[in-house]
């Protein structure tokens, strides 16, 4: 049986060193101690490390990454800051694209970029994406890519997610455990029914848990801004059944969900409780401070440009591997079951 190709992250840990330092060496880069080089180079050698054939001499590199996210909001903005600091600090430059949800724009972009010859490619889907033929002339040229945020069935590259499916899970069973139980979902669009890592299949899971039902009347979508979310929920807020607490796909919706409450004259979290998500700063400065789910972006960023640099390098067939990144429950005010139950 042939021996597993080493990766960076093994020279990395065998010799006590980050993967940018390893990549840097193996690149010749100048600012790496000598010292360090030989090393690399010696264990690299030991290993039967070798640089990727698709970026021999004949083929210049142009230490160019390519990145394209489908929108550049708060949460994308971290994204791109990981790549962004992992893709310097192993002496690549990151070049950023916003597809804006469009298909066709997502497509000229990669020709472009293709013809720059960027080293690699690291892509969130847009959601009119269904047709992948873009994506394997990518890998017809011989190129690494990585797919992030946005699962892709079907495709044989490496994808970096987040677990939503936890994260929509952890903030219904959280609102659940505080007593609430009419709680309405808000989001922009339906997440992408192939995938199972959404919020919405958490959400359910959890309701079918505490054994409360009618969770699809109290799905609203369309809702993608402040505005937006402060119109619907003031339509929802005059329902004869009105919810006891929102979960909002994202933390701009929260804001809109919590100065609609409290016009209406709702007392936030004795009457209506709210949880966002993304956990953006804004929402520990808001009084009272709203609870929201803390979503790993800058180090999916990293990990993507890390996996990519791997590509790169090593001399290796891309594999379809799936790394999902967790989340984690920021509980304020929003929430809080003392002043729920004692109005404290």
């Amino acid at each position: 049986m042939k021996a597993k190709a080493p990766t960076l992250k093994d020279i990395a840990q065998e010799l006590g060193l980050s993967i940018s330092t390893v990549s840097r060496a193996l690149r010749g880069m100048p600012e790496i101690n000598p010292d360090t080089r030989e090393a690399v180079l010696a264990l690299s050698k030991n290993k039967a490390y070798k640089l990727n054939a698709n970026h021999s001499s004949s083929v210049p590199k142009s230490n160019l990454l390519g990145a394209i996210i489908p929108c550049n909001d708060y949460y994308f903005s971290q994204i791109i800051e990981g790549m962004d600091h992992a893709a310097l600090d192993s002496g690549y430059t990151l070049i950023v694209s916003n597809s804006g949800e469009s298909f066709g724009r997502e497509v000229s972009i990669i020709q472009r970029l293709l013809q720059v010859n960027v080293d690699g490619f690291l892509i969130s889907k847009t959601n009119e994406t269904n047709n992948y033929d873009h994506y394997n002339r990518i890998i017809s040229a011989n190129k690494p890519l990585v797919m992030f945020d946005r699962e892709c069935k079907d495709l044989e590259v490496p994808q970096m997610l987040i677990d939503n499916y936890e994260g929509g899970y952890l903030a219904t069973k959280h609102l659940i455990e505080k007593g609430y139980r009419k709680i309405c979902f808000l989001g922009d669009k339906p997440s992408d029914s192939l995938s199972k890592f959404t919020k919405e299949n958490g959400i359910f899971e959890a309701l079918v848990e505490a054994k409360i039902e009618n969770y699809e009347k109290q799905k609203f979508y369309g809702i993608h801004n402040i505005e937006k979310a402060f119109e619907k929920t003031t339509e929802i807020l005059r329902m004869n059944d009105r919810p006891d607490a929102f979960f909002a796909a994202n933390d701009q919706i929260a804001i809109g969900v919590y100065r609609a409450i409290e016009e209406a004259g709702y007392n936030i979290p004795k009457d209506i409780g709210i949880i966002g998500y993304y956990d953006e700063p804004v929402m520990n400065s808001l009084s009272p401070s709203l609870s929201s789910m803390f979503v790993p972006a800058y180090d999916l960023g990293k990990a993507a440009i890390n996996c990519l640099i791997s590509q790169i390098h090593l001399e290796q067939t891309t594999k379809a591997t799936l790394q999902t990144l967790k989340v984690q429950l920021s509980q304020r005010e929003s929430t809080n079951q003392t002043k729920r139950f004692f109005g404290i």
